[in-house]
């Protein structure tokens, strides 16, 4: 069990306890949504049914015989499903960086016999925010790292008014790009 248990933390896959956390803040983040979706329809259609009122009254009598259909305005979508999937996404691309962050920092220190630290800096966002934002220090090198759904982009400044944006798809090419920063950085550092 204890081999199946390690393949999952290496595979990326999520544990029963962290599927089980993940339904829950789904579900209570759906349940969030439909009531400010109702709590918007519920003003809107405050506002709207006095001014609509109004209009009926300030209608000349001389139509009243006629059968008219009435226009009903279509509520607006809350779009829950796709907000849950988003969400899902970037609370699973989140845990996945983070463990690519713990192996970069593992290869640093024994295979590349490099002492230094990586520091991260997580910006203290809300739950259900559908993005995370992060700051990466490594040797001087600062790298903002923000996750939006299933899409990571990483942006760099240099000292020279240098600008670079990359994006990735996987946590897997952050890994590689990160190792490759990381190595020209140790290199200069030696050379």
């Amino acid at each position: 069990d204890s081999s199946s248990a390690s393949v999952a933390g290496a595979s990326g896959s999520q544990s029963p306890a962290q599927l089980q956390t993940l339904c829950r803040a789904l579900l209570l983040h759906s349940q969030s949504l439909y009531h400010e979706h109702c709590m918007k329809m519920r003003l809107g259609n405050d506002g709207s049914n006095a001014s609509s009122e109004k209009k009926d009254a300030s209608k000349p009598a001389a139509l009243a015989g006629f059968a008219r259909t009435k226009k009903v305005a279509k509520p607006p979508s809350p779009h829950i499903l796709q907000s849950c999937v988003s969400y899902g996404c970037k609370f699973i691309f989140e845990k996945k960086v983070r463990m690519v962050l713990r192996r970069l920092s593992h290869w640093l220190r024994n295979d590349m016999s490099c002492n230094d630290k990586i520091y991260v800096e997580w910006l203290p966002l809300a739950l259900f925010d559908y993005h995370s934002q992060f700051v990466l220090l490594f040797r001087g090198k600062c790298l903002d790292v923000s996750i939006k759904g299933d899409v990571l982009r990483v942006t760099q400044t240099t000292e020279i008014g240098g600008f670079r944006d990359v994006g990735f798809g996987s946590e897997l090419e952050l890994e590689c790009y990160l190792k490759m920063e990381f190595r020209r950085l140790l290199r200069a550092g030696n050379g």
